[in-house]
């Protein structure tokens, strides 16, 4: 779905949000001193981007179409922008910004690596793999760019080297628990399902380890040992919809009764979760 309109129409509260947001206020009829020679655009920058990352799409929107009003040059801006367009499922502008940004600033780590995360949700695989091959040659200690191309190199089925560049990527950053369950989720597409179980209990709550071991056994046709780890999970939580869910569905298609919990007699009706939760996920930086 198209939102072009709406975002189009942010532009005209530009000025008025950039008001709302400064810290001054003034009296009627006080003198107004000019603006400093150092200008907020970096501080509005560093709010667009903060926006951006709870999801406020609409305000981030706001300000980084200022921002490039004035500086149009700018390829940081662009990626910014671009990345909005892109959540809002506006490829064609989000292309077309990032194309303008690869001819501002072709060095950009971050260019590439936006411009490999379009391409692969446009199923350009080959050319999603290449925009990110050239983001980590040009960061090559950016543990977000890393675990993009392991993302998309298991995408397509290249499990056993999506796993490098989960190693790289947790080493630089071994807390970060997206970059875990993706490597768990690599580990398990090998067979090596010890070690993704250790992924998954690096990556999340025990339940939640439990749900991704259970949707990788159960990707494997191993629903079985699905069923016991989902059944596990909503013993640790009664109240996990993810792990009852999930549950019942294996629990249908072996033809089992699916175990009640605790608390589950009034419960609303089950809704299956995917698994893309706790799929394997990109870093999407900007």
């Amino acid at each position: 779905m198209r939102h072009l309109p709406r975002l189009a129409a942010l532009a005209a509260t530009t000025a008025w949000i950039g008001a709302a947001g400064c810290a001054h206020t003034t009296t009627p009829n006080a003198p107004v001193a000019e603006a400093a020679p150092a200008n907020t655009f970096e501080a509005r920058r560093k709010l667009a981007s903060e926006l951006m990352a709870r999801g406020d799409w609409q305000p981030a929107f706001a300000y980084v179409d200022e921002l490039h009003r004035e500086r149009p040059d700018d390829a940081g801006v662009l990626v910014l922008r671009a990345a909005i367009y892109r959540e809002e499922n506006l490829l064609d502008e989000a292309e077309a910004d990032l194309k303008e940004a690869v001819r501002l600033a072709p060095e950009m780590a971050s260019v590439r690596a936006a411009l490999g995360i379009l391409d692969d949700m446009q199923r350009r695989p080959v050319e999603a793999e290449q925009q990110l091959r050239l983001a980590v040659k040009l960061e090559p200690e950016n543990a977000g760019y890393l675990n993009n191309l392991g993302f998309s190199l298991f995408l397509h089925g290249k499990a056993k080297e999506a796993i490098v560049y989960y190693e790289r990527a947790a080493r630089l950053a071994p807390t970060t628990r997206r970059t875990r369950t993706n490597l768990g989720f690599a580990c398990a597409a090998q067979g090596d399902w010890h070690r993704a179980a250790r992924e998954f209990e690096m990556g999340g709550t025990p339940v939640e380890a439990k749900v991704n071991l259970g949707f990788a056994y159960e990707q494997h046709g191993d629903l079985s040992n699905a069923y016991d780890l989902y059944a596990e999970a909503a013993r640790l939580d009664p109240k996990s919809k993810r792990a009852r869910s999930n549950l019942v569905h294996v629990a249908e298609l072996l033809g089992r009764p699916a175990p009640v919990m605790p608390d589950e007699t009034n419960a609303a009706p089950a809704v299956r979760d995917d698994g893309t939760a706790d799929a394997p996920r990109e870093e999407r930086q900007p």
